[in-house]
């Protein structure tokens, strides 16, 4: 095989399995990301230290598309003087990244596709969602999920989805200067049951009933 730098188009021949798909939709609905990497794009996550076993699993998954495993970032704020440590890793730069950047992302920012509502239909996408950025209330049995990467206009798609694709009745809630998604009490035993087959285990603790 002819000898291609890393991060360009090594692994350039390999594809997303059907289920590292519905796993990409939630991780992009939440904390993952895509970036420019050489000729392609690569898929980009990160967590905290606290958060370290969730990070492994997700690189379990997308072990096959990943050219090393996680390892520890530390990163020192020189204003605040503090040290932040986080665990990362990254998949080769692909063709097919490639193209579902160009649908995700405009002028920088991450963006929904047109066609969310056709592929945001998964319980596994769904999970990795609310696992990423969903946490429950701490007085009831309600979830919010932090969406504030996206405009209000992406938010009520995004609603539209959970309606539609998964029965889920939610509505838009500010919370300080943001405004984020709330699954009402009265939704949650669904949304858990949908999902919880889903769950890693590090993350049960976000739909656990009070």
């Amino acid at each position: 095989m002819q000898n291609i730098k890393e991060g360009n188009t090594v692994g350039s021949q390999r594809n997303l399995t059907h289920r590292q798909q519905k796993l990409l939709i939630g991780i992009l609905l939440g904390d993952g990301c895509l970036e420019k990497n050489g000729n392609n794009v690569r898929l980009r996550i990160e967590h905290g230290v606290s958060q370290k076993e969730y990070l492994q699993w997700k690189y379990e998954e997308f072990r096959s598309l990943s050219p090393s495993p996680p390892r520890l970032v530390i990163q020192k704020d020189r204003r605040r003087g503090k040290i932040y440590k986080k665990w990362h890793f990254s998949t080769y730069s692909l063709p097919e990244l490639t193209s579902i950047w160009r649908r995700w992302y405009s002028h920088g920012r991450k963006k929904l596709p047109e066609d969310i509502i056709n592929e945001f239909c998964s319980p596994l996408s769904l999970a990795v969602w609310i696992m990423d950025d969903g946490y429950r209330r701490n007085d009831c049995r309600a979830m919010r999920i932090n969406c504030e990467a996206f405009t209000m206009a992406e938010q009520k798609v995004l609603q539209k989805c959970l309606k539609r694709n998964f029965q889920l009745v939610s509505s838009l809630h500010k919370k300080g200067k943001f405004w984020n998604i709330y699954i009402p009490a009265s939704e949650f035993k669904k949304l858990v049951e949908l999902i919880k087959p889903h769950l890693h285990q590090s993350m049960v603790y976000k739909v656990r009933f009070l």
